[in-house]
């Protein structure tokens, strides 16, 4: 039997403003996973970095408010993930608190269109007659170069918001939000798609507040927290002290009850009591079933579920997101056991090798 090993943790370098009020223990805990003092534990929302350090979001708050006065047609490009799906219906909800008269959206097929923003689902839009005025991606877009290029051949203005590294070519769209972009200065490099978005929706609220052209009253984007917590959990990116703001923000609301009827539509075919919930449940049980529409179906399902208004039909929806979740542990079950009897039926002489 293999010994038991205990490894211990190595804590980053950086200074720690602890001094003596904590007990050596905690200071350690605390620093291992990046926290030095106190700031970096309160997660109220007035502790959120500013939307106003995202390079490119001037011109992309502008372009969104140009919709709004001239009542333009918005579509949300998004992506068959649940990070993708959160994003979608927050830009859906979003826009339309903050007086976007139409906004529609879109997910690419993961088996027919692939990922992102191409070509191909500008031109079936052409062809259906649904091109839109303003087109905006969320959680993907930058690294659609011939996407975006055929967009605006066509004379649709495009707006990307996405949180993936870049590559040596940046599309050209009319604005990029995105933290890791090249020159991008805003300190929460690790924020999900779903962050983003947000960021953008309480970027244009401000911009919108000074010129008087808020709907009355004022919307409250605080109620879109469930969506961004879920978005971050379960698209695992690091949680940094702002995106455990959104996770903490997020998970208060949904223990309230206060929650989109989706996702307690979710928890509950899953069982779980939102009261009680912790990170582990959206991260592991809310997450995998918008996952499971994406992979085997539509993600559109996934989202229509986050969007839905009435309980009853979010709980039919869930129901049919819980279907196709079973559908792929089954096909993961078989897919595992095959791989197992394959490996069982082959013959293999390591001997020879350096290995072996």
């Amino acid at each position: 039997m293999t010994p038991k090993k205990i490894l211990r943790r190595p804590q980053p370098a950086g200074s720690s403003e602890w001094g003596h009020s904590l007990p050596p223990i905690l200071r350690r805990l605390y620093a291992a996973r990046g926290v030095h003092s106190d700031d970096q534990l309160q997660y109220t929302l007035k502790h959120l970095a500013s939307p106003m350090q995202l390079r490119g979001i001037d011109r992309a708050v502008e372009l969104l408010a140009d919709a709004v006065v001239e009542k333009q047609r918005v579509m949300i490009l998004g992506d068959f993930d649940a990070d993708g799906a959160t994003s979608t219906a927050v830009a859906m909800l979003g826009l339309s608190m903050l007086g976007v008269s139409s906004v529609d959206f879109r997910v690419p097929s993961r088996f027919s269109d692939g990922y992102g923003l191409t070509p191909g689902i500008i031109h079936r839009l052409q062809e259906e007659g649904e091109l839109p005025d303003l087109l905006v991606t969320v959680d993907n877009g930058i690294s659609a170069i011939e996407g975006v290029r055929a967009a605006r051949d066509l004379g649709i203005k495009v707006v990307v918001t996405d949180h993936h590294l870049a590559g040596e070519e940046l599309p050209d769209a009319d604005a990029i939000v995105n933290p890791n972009q090249p020159g991008c200065p805003f300190l929460s490099k690790n924020a999900a798609g779903v962050g983003v978005m947000f960021y953008v929706l309480t970027a244009l609220r401000k911009h919108l507040r000074d010129r008087s052209l808020l709907p009355n009253p004022e919307p409250n984007l605080g109620a879109l927290l469930d969506l961004v917590a879920l978005g971050t959990v379960a698209d695992v990116v690091p949680l940094d002290h702002n995106n455990r703001i959104f996770v903490e923000q997020g998970i208060r609301r949904i223990r309230k009850g206060e929650a989109r009827p989706g996702i307690l539509a979710l928890l509950k075919v899953a069982g779980r009591d939102h009261t009680e919930i912790s990170s582990t449940d959206l991260g592991f049980v809310v997450g995998p079933r918008l996952n499971a529409a994406g992979r085997l179906d539509d993600m559109s399902i996934g989202i229509a579920c986050l969007l839905a208004d009435n309980p009853d039909e979010a709980l039919r929806l869930a129901q049919e997101l819980d279907t196709f979740n079973r559908e792929r542990r089954t096909i993961e079950k078989d897919m595992k056991q095959q791989a197992q009897e394959l490996l069982a039926s082959m013959s293999l002489d390591i001997a020879g090798l350096p290995w072996g």
